[in-house]
């Protein structure tokens, strides 16, 4: 692994966060090999799946929690680069109390590997197989569920298609 030093040209975001933070260390890691036995694009069957899965995942966590039945809205966005995409669910709601105690319990239950960080917005972060989790609870009574399948390589064409659905 070879370090660069902090003069080193970053790309444009991260320009403007070193900019703005120059006390803020930026580590940058290189993208992972690619597996040589995966195709380059998903199938239809593997997106479909995916928004499946995260639909699915965060209804349950979203009953764990909370449990009134709702579901969640869940949409293509872009993935870290154009030619990828993520599922993404999302719920909100006013709650008194946070749920996050116990979701991170069901969750753990389920064998899910789970992060924590308290605060004025207290936040859980689970991930397990494709999927993370990230709840919030803001003490001002609002709790947030997000669930994302990792990215999806669908080609540029594809990936504009499915965000704009």
């Amino acid at each position: 692994m070879e370090l660069q030093s902090r003069d080193a040209p970053l790309p444009p975001f991260f320009a403007a966060v070193r900019r703005r933070h120059p006390d803020v260390d930026i580590v940058l890691l290189a993208p992972p090999p690619a597996d040589p036995e995966q195709p380059d694009a998903a199938t239809e069957g593997q997106v479909a799946n995916a928004f499946d899965l995260a639909t699915g995942t965060a209804t349950r966590a979203w009953a764990e929690a909370v449990g009134d039945g709702r579901v969640p809205d869940t949409r293509f966005a872009y993935g870290p680069d154009e030619a990828t995409v993520v599922a993404r669910s999302r719920l909100a709601a006013p709650l008194v109390g946070s749920p996050l105690t116990m979701l991170a319990a069901a969750l753990a239950r389920d064998g899910w590997e789970l992060g924590h960080r308290a605060g004025a917005v207290s936040q859980l972060v689970a991930r397990r197989a494709t999927m993370h989790l990230l709840a919030s609870y803001a003490d001002a009574g609002t709790f947030v569920l997000t669930v994302t399948s990792t990215p999806l390589g669908v080609g540029v064409e594809r990936a504009r298609a499915l965000a704009r659905l």
